[in-house]
């Protein structure tokens, strides 16, 4: 079974050494079999997706643009073809939710959020790498739907604060929440927890 592990991170390389543990990162993922999900940004999650592309991994980017002609303005650098499938915000989506056509400026907010939930959701599981307000958004999306999260500690940003921030949460979750220093065994703790669950519910 191929599981669709979403990656989620800063848009920005954070460091030399944040992105060689994405290089390790997406290279785990490939060699497990992983179906790779990102939410189609620069940065971390674009590291991880690629070297998990290069090794022959799947990869799904959940894009907050309407089409791939704004998804190549959004982030030009990136190379698109990385993408298996490259899944849009769909069009008449104001409509959809009840929103009043915005500016520019705040509608990409709005879709950059719905992205975030859109990418969560298709996941069977979670892994942070590094990350700020947006990460921190996925993060908690993925908390709300009780999926396994993994969290690269020493990668910077969030993941380098969540393992003092995350125990003091007084909300319970059925998300198990990970914390290891080495891709690889991160991404092993993971699959174990999808492998037990899935093991779980066979049994019953």
């Amino acid at each position: 079974m191929s599981y669709k592990i979403g990656v989620y991170g800063s848009n920005i390389v954070e460091s030399e050494h944040a992105l060689s543990l994405a290089r390790q990162l997406g290279q785990a993922l490939a060699e497990r079999g992983c179906i790779v999900i990102t939410g189609a940004c620069s940065g971390m999650p674009y590291a991880v997706a690629r070297a998990a592309f290069e090794r022959g991994a799947e990869v799904w980017g959940f894009t907050p643009a309407l089409n791939l002609d704004e998804h190549r303005r959004a982030y030009p650098r990136d190379d698109v073809g990385i993408y298996h499938r490259l899944i849009y915000v769909p069009p008449g989506y104001h409509d959809l939710f009840g929103l009043a056509p915005a500016t520019p400026d705040r509608d990409w907010g709005a879709r950059l959020k719905y992205r975030n939930v859109i990418s969560t959701v298709n996941s069977d599981a979670g892994l942070i790498i590094s990350g700020g307000w947006g990460t921190l958004n996925e993060f908690t999306n993925l908390i709300y739907e009780g999926k396994p999260i993994g969290v690269l500690v020493g990668s910077g940003g969030l993941a380098n604060e969540l393992p003092t921030w995350y125990p003091r949460l007084r909300k319970k979750t059925a998300s198990p929440v990970l914390f290891a220093e080495d891709p690889t065994k991160l991404l092993s703790l993971v699959l174990q927890c999808l492998e037990e669950a899935s093991t779980g519910q066979h049994q019953q």
